[in-house]
């Protein structure tokens, strides 16, 4: 039985949604970076987590998580690649949902970018964004038990017949 026979005719690959995927990664990695420097060098750029880690330092490890993933899913695609994905996103988006509930509630919470924007819903969007565009670039290709199943029961049936 050939591997073709197990995965559906898969649509031609479209690029882009992992090229977009690619570059919110980078975005926010760059960013949290950027913050997370700007923490080191003043001790200021974000709150404190615990009276131990500063919240940039966690969001930067979220990222960094995302583009191992992702980088590993390009050389050796498999579970360990979206385990790490995935882990990376629910620290990089829950600590931005949480500091956004934060915001709402107690309000001036999160750093500001441009001078009056919390930078936690800029980073709660990309992060929902950038889990969508996920599951879309890993939704091509399904197994389809059913059309194995069908065609290894027509082949025993004919060989059986002859």
């Amino acid at each position: 039985m050939s591997s073709t026979n197990l995965i559906q005719q898969q649509r031609p690959v479209n690029w882009r949604p992992r090229l977009v995927l690619q570059l919110l990664v980078a975005s926010g990695l760059w960013a949290a970076g950027q913050l997370a420097w700007s923490h080191h060098q003043t001790g200021e750029a974000s709150p404190i987590l615990g009276d131990v880690v500063p919240a940039c330092y966690v969001a930067f490890s979220g990222f960094l998580l995302m583009a191992f993933g992702i980088i590993l899913r390009a050389f050796k695609p498999g579970r360990f690649a979206h385990m790490l994905f995935w882990i990376g996103l629910g620290i990089a988006g829950g600590l931005a949902l949480a500091a956004s509930i934060m915001e709402v509630v107690v309000g001036d919470i999160c750093p500001k970018a441009f001078g009056w924007f919390p930078m936690c819903y800029g980073s709660l969007a990309i992060s929902i964004f950038i889990g969508l565009l996920y599951i879309r670039t890993n939704s091509k290709a399904k197994v389809n038990f059913e059309a194995d199943a069908t065609s290894e029961a027509s082949a025993f049936k004919s060989s059986q017949d002859g």
